[in-house]
């Protein structure tokens, strides 16, 4: 049966469901309050399980084209010791990640959602939503409403202005650290194929990932307490200098501090993420700390899924199942990235130094270092359990501790 769906948010989620909801037969209208498309936002790494739904979106040849292939991650310390050396090839020859810059993926995300028959309403900022007997209304903020809508999609990221609006319960929190990212031209010192860091205390770290082969573009990120002002200039390029000399040539592409973006990022949580006619995708479901690099993955998941679930279930079951499959994927990568940020970025200097003693060893043990990798690649779903890797042997699903991808 056809739903009428009204999305709100483009960022990854919303977009990402439309294309496959659209080509499903339903009509879909994404609604976003930025005035027009804009090429901002930072990079950031995909994963094997999110580069699995753009193979399903039939999108991966024109992400390919527009992104960097990353081998591995690496990450010293500011003496040089290292902590992590970890590359994808160690779980499967050929999977890999893609080092992407935001505004080319969107782009494409938004041109098939338009080549899929969905309606794009930029300019539309919602702030209520009801729910009547003939579905669900959204107020927009200038006055009057959409709708009624069969159902919901809400994909307005971390600081969603409807997830209150849905009943359903959650908690926000601010994390404390945040980054700042500068996007340049690569310079040599910095290898194409390779997410690379350096941490001092948990008060430094700086990484640098590449980004698209379109431009050659690296993405330089640099940690930093959310409730301190920023530094002069020169003083801030003195201390990524103090612990990167190599950036030295990187750097002087940055002639001001505008025109770095400072981000800010934010932990939330839910217990399910449905209600009656509503869903809710992305950061605005589960947003988390960038640390295991896995926000824009979970997001495009949550999409292949919900939107699996409509196309085999009623609305109302197909909500449940949607929030029933995704429970073991996004938790563990929340309890995950809750458990890690602080040995990167906070206060606690103590927790820098057990971290410089502990991963060295734990790389040395086989399985703890796959696990890493694991992890990495996006794939766990609890402590023994996993996703079924993409592009591997079907029996591998038969194997104990596996959950097919995307399904019961």
């Amino acid at each position: 049966m056809p739903y009428r769906i009204a999305i709100v948010g483009s960022g990854t989620a919303g977009p990402a469901a439309g294309i496959l909801l659209a080509r499903g037969g339903h009509e879909v209208t994404l609604f976003e309050r930025a005035e027009k498309e804009l090429a901002v936002g930072a990079g950031f790494l995909l994963q094997p399980t999110g580069l699995a739904v753009l193979r399903e979106l039939g999108l991966e040849d024109e992400v390919l084209a527009v992104t960097q292939k990353i081998e591995g991650l690496y990450c010293e310390t500011k003496k040089g010791k290292v902590l992590l050396d970890l590359e994808y090839e160690d779980l499967q020859r050929e999977l890999f990640g893609l080092g992407t810059h935001r505004p080319s993926f969107l782009a494409i995300l938004l041109k098939a959602f338009r080549e899929a028959g969905g309606e794009m309403r930029w300019g539309v900022e919602m702030t209520e939503m009801s729910l009547a007997k003939a579905g669900c209304f959204l107020k927009r903020s200038e006055g009057g409403k959409e709708g009624p809508f069969d159902l919901v999609l809400v994909c307005d990221g971390a600081r969603s202005h409807l997830r209150e609006q849905t009943g359903i319960s959650a908690r926000v929190d601010r994390y404390p650290w945040g980054a700042l990212w500068f996007i340049g031209k690569r310079t040599p010192e910095f290898d194409p194929g390779v997410l690379w860091q350096k941490v001092g205390s948990t008060r430094e770290l700086c990484g640098f990932l590449p980004t698209g082969t379109k431009d050659d573009l690296l993405s330089l990120f640099w940690s930093v307490p959310l409730d301190e002002p920023l530094p002069p200039m020169d003083e801030w390029k003195e201390k990524v200098l103090a612990l990167v000399p190599q950036a030295e040539d990187f750097l002087q592409q940055v002639q001001s501090m505008e025109q770095l973006q400072r981000a800010s990022y934010h932990d939330v949580r839910m217990k399910k993420w449905h209600g009656e006619r509503v869903a809710i995708l992305g950061d605005a479901a589960h947003a988390l700390s960038p640390q295991l690099g896995q926000g824009v993955n979970l997001a495009l998941v949550d999409a292949s899924v919900l939107a699996e679930c409509l196309s085999r279930y009623g609305l109302q079951e197909a909500l449940e199942t949607y929030t029933r499959r995704r429970k073991k994927h996004v938790g563990f990568y929340q309890f995950a990235t809750r458990w890690t940020t602080p040995f990167f970025q906070s206060d606690h200097k103590v927790l820098g130094k057990l971290r410089d003693l502990t991963f060295p060893l734990g790389m040395k043990i086989p399985y703890v270092r796959k696990e890493m990798v694991m992890t990495m690649a996006g794939m766990k779903t609890g402590a023994f359990s996993r996703l079924e890797s993409t592009g591997e042997a079907d029996e591998s699903s038969a194997r104990g501790g596996r959950e097919e991808f995307g399904k019961d």
